[in-house]
C-alpha cells in the first residue's frame, strides 16, 4: 500500500511540473488558445492511460472519467472568464466534482 502511496504521490507531482510549464508555455507565447487546449487534453489523456496500463485497468473507464472532469474544470474556467467576470483575481477554480 506504501508503494502505491508513493506512486501516486509521484504521478500528483509529475502532472502538477506538467501544469506549471503548460500555463508557463501559453503565458510567454502566441499559442492560440484551441492549441494549448489541444495539448492540454493529450497530456490529460496519456496520463490517464498510463494510470490505467500502471494498474492494469481497462482504459475506457479511466479516460472517460478525466473526460468528464475536463469538461466540468472547463466549463468552470469559461464561466470565470466569461465577460464581466473578474480574471487574474487570484482565486483557484474549483476542481472537478466539486460544485
Amino acid at each position: 500500500m506504501a508503494d502505491r502511496d508513493e506512486d501516486d504521490a509521484g504521478l500528483l507531482e509529475r502532472l502538477a511540473t506538467a501544469r506549471k510549464l503548460l500555463q508557463r508555455a501559453v503565458a510567454e507565447s502566441d499559442v492560440e488558445p484551441g492549441i494549448a487546449s489541444a495539448a492540454c487534453a493529450e497530456l490529460a489523456g496519456e496520463y490517464a492511460a498510463l494510470f490505467a496500463a500502471e494498474r492494469g485497468l481497462p482504459p475506457g473507464p479511466v479516460l472517460d472519467e478525466v473526460a468528464r472532469v475536463t469538461r466540468r474544470r472547463g466549463a468552470a474556467v469559461h464561466h470565470a472568464l466569461a465577460p464581466g467576470a473578474p480574471v487574474g483575481n487570484g482565486q483557484e477554480l474549483p476542481r472537478g466534482g466539486e460544485d
